[in-house]
């Protein structure tokens, strides 16, 4: 089953639904980074938090940043999408390995951690991007992104995000949601949607048992009445190129370029996201100091 994002409306369009299948993502996360479980799950969820996010950005050359910076072993959680679903991100220290949880579960919130911070950076596209942070209540993802749309934006949001993970590190099944009131929105259906919120996890359980997005909707949802906007499926895609890392040795100005040409004769670059390494020997380096600072 290939990865799938759906936005939608429920309730007579008085709620929006952003709801994604991103195993294929996950797992092509997992392969870039070699993480081990929990920190498979960590990152699993963290992109799937930001491409739901970033679905509502109607703007090719817009995104939204997610950096979970807690006091656990696994640093920092870092996720960044665009809309039409496209993906990347990292953990700081990828090979954590912790006992399961009390509810037998691998223990993200242990590997985050619980206390600390999460920063969310929101670019439309259109000015100046919205950067907001909140502090971590539990470190599990979903929780966090929920408290920030609401301490943030006064937004109530129902949120879930799961990540299976084999044995041997390959992620089976990985997915969220988010539920939203839109403005407006009766009391009435405020509250049939917060009675739902301890069915939240239905919606993993169905996403692991192989059940498609809108299946697993109804399973939390049943009498919503699903309207879908749109389809989209999400990929893994990082933009890093000689280009750009030209643009970050230029961006070290003349001097710091020119003792790097002199004491180290070239310099090697890797992209934290896809773990690429772009090389630059010294010849390639002064013809981009000369290019660039002495035309």
């Amino acid at each position: 089953m290939k990865d799938e994002l759906v936005r939608a409306l429920a309730y007579s369009g008085n709620v929006a639904v952003l709801a994604a299948n991103t195993t294929r993502l996950a797992g092509e996360a997992q392969r870039v980074h070699g993480t081990w479980p929990v920190c498979t799950a960590a990152l699993g969820r963290a992109l799937t938090g930001a491409i739901l996010m970033a679905s509502s950005i109607k703007h090719p050359e817009g995104s939204v940043s997610l950096v979970f910076s807690g006091n656990g072993p696994a640093g920092n959680v870092v996720a960044v999408a665009r809309p039409g679903a496209e993906a990347k991100g990292y953990v700081e220290n990828p090979r954590v390995d912790l006992p399961l949880n009390d509810r037998g579960k691998l223990d993200v919130g242990g590997a985050v951690g619980r206390e600390g911070t999460l920063t969310v950076v929101m670019d439309t596209g259109r000015g100046e991007p919205y950067c907001g942070k909140t502090a971590l209540v539990s470190g599990e993802v979903a929780e966090d992104i929920a408290a920030h749309f609401l301490l943030s934006q006064q937004q109530p949001t129902l949120s879930y995000l799961g990540v299976l993970v084999a044995p041997d590190m390959r992620v089976l099944r990985s997915g969220g949601v988010l539920i939203q009131p839109l403005p407006g929105c009766p009391d009435e259906i405020v509250g049939r949607m917060e009675s739902q919120a301890e069915a939240l996890t239905s919606f993993g359980d169905a996403i692991f048992g192989g059940a498609g997005v809108e299946e697993a909707l109804c399973r939390i949802l049943p009498d919503a009445g699903f309207g879908v906007l749109e389809r989209t499926e999400p990929r893994w895609r990082c933009e890093c190129s000689p280009e750009r890392m030209e643009g970050a040795l230029i961006a070290l100005g003349p001097r710091a370029l020119g003792e790097i040409i002199e004491e180290d004769g070239g310099a090697e670059l890797n992209c934290r996201f896809c773990n690429r390494s772009h090389r630059f020997d010294g010849p390639a380096l002064k013809g981009i100091l000369e290019a660039a600072f002495q035309a």
